[in-house]
């Protein structure tokens, strides 16, 4: 009986290591990953989140919207206004539209449970002319006040190939 016990014990903390070994063994190319928790997991209109990191001039960065929503996430597609600031005083703004359902009415991210991870690809291969600081935000361009079911958005910045 005490064989069994110790048994059972190891297999519940054997299972914890080989993932956390497995996610931290990934290997990832970002630059840069930064996420932001929103309250009440609803993303209210007037709050523009913002981003920053150094770049090198010259240097080739591709650039994501990484978003986590709720299963009761109302709309097929999410409106952004995306806005790069790059060191050298340029703005480059544009409005994006990302699709999160599929035309089966199925979600195009990786789902546990009720939770929904999916990566935007928003620009590739974006050059800078100077070393610095590169500011980027992320505006709710939703019809409504508050959009409901997001629950995390962040961006990621990897290095172009």
């Amino acid at each position: 009986m005490y064989i069994c016990n110790q048994n059972i014990k190891m297999k519940k903390l054997i299972l914890p290591i080989i993932i956390f070994v497995i996610l931290t063994g990934c290997n990832d190319s970002a630059v840069f990953k930064e996420y932001v928790i929103l309250d009440n997991v609803s993303w209210n209109k007037l709050e523009v989140l913002n981003f920053e990191f150094p770049v090198e001039k010259n240097e080739g960065l591709d650039f994501y919207l990484a978003l986590r929503h709720h299963t009761n996430f109302p709309y097929t597609f999410i409106k952004i206004n995306i806005t790069f600031y790059t060191p050298d005083g340029e703005m480059r703004s544009r409005d994006y539209q990302f699709r999160l359902k599929g035309i089966d009415g199925n979600w195009l991210a990786d789902g546990m449970g009720d939770l929904w991870d999916i990566e935007l690809p928003i620009r590739k291969d974006m050059i800078f002319n100077e070393t610095g600081i590169c500011k980027v935000s992320f505006e709710n361009k939703m019809n409504k006040a508050e959009t409901p079911g997001i629950i995390e958005i962040g961006l990621i910045v990897r290095k172009a190939k």
